[in-house]
């Protein structure tokens, strides 16, 4: 497992905090691209009830203690998800590593049960200098800041919802508009 920054650590701290409020007890909860430490599903496990499912290619199926990995290449579809199998589905930082973000919104789509939300962060254009600046003194992974296909505008990331069927779209910038968050539902009516 590599080792992550302070700085990294720092982020992943903040985008979990991003999903806090839309966080209930006895939720099913998916959060695709997890990594290796899935640390916002650890949290969660300790201080919710509920089911807890981390995919990620770097992980291997199996358990770590309330936390079900399984492994997953989120660039091929299907993913290893039952349809409207959860509550919420999170994805952050990690669109922008995705050849196949259109591919793996739709599967979002498909995994989440009526009624349920998809958040998502992703870097925003604006933060690319940045960020490969940082990447290139070593403040944050060199590895993980080059391996981004695409930076996304707020519009684009409002469309691909709103394209594979959410609705209650809400997308912001946060820290000084480097990063975007958005928020979706699956309607009732709705369905894959």
């Amino acid at each position: 497992m590599k080792l992550e920054s302070p700085v990294d650590k720092l982020l992943r701290k903040y985008r979990t905090n991003l999903v806090l409020p839309y966080v209930t007890s006895n939720m099913d909860i998916c959060d695709l691209g997890c990594g290796a430490n899935p640390v916002l599903l650890k949290y969660l496990s300790v201080v919710e009830a509920g089911r807890f499912v981390g995919m990620d290619n770097l992980v291997s199926n199996s358990f770590c203690g309330k936390i079900e990995l399984r492994q997953a290449d989120l660039n091929k579809m299907p993913l290893s998800m039952d349809d409207e199998e959860f509550d919420l589905i999170t994805m952050l930082a990690v669109l922008e590593h995705l050849d196949e973000y259109s591919d793996v919104i739709n599967e979002c789509f498909r995994g989440l049960k009526r009624g349920g939300r998809i958040i998502l962060t992703t870097p925003s254009p604006r933060s690319k200098p940045l960020l490969e600046f940082l990447a290139n003194l070593r403040i944050i992974s060199y590895a993980g800041i080059y391996d981004h296909k695409k930076y996304f505008k707020k519009e684009e990331i409002f469309g691909l919802l709103q394209q594979h069927g959410f609705t209650d779209i809400k997308v912001w910038h946060v820290a000084f508009g480097l990063n975007t968050v958005a928020v979706a539902t699956k309607v009732a009516g709705n369905k894959y």
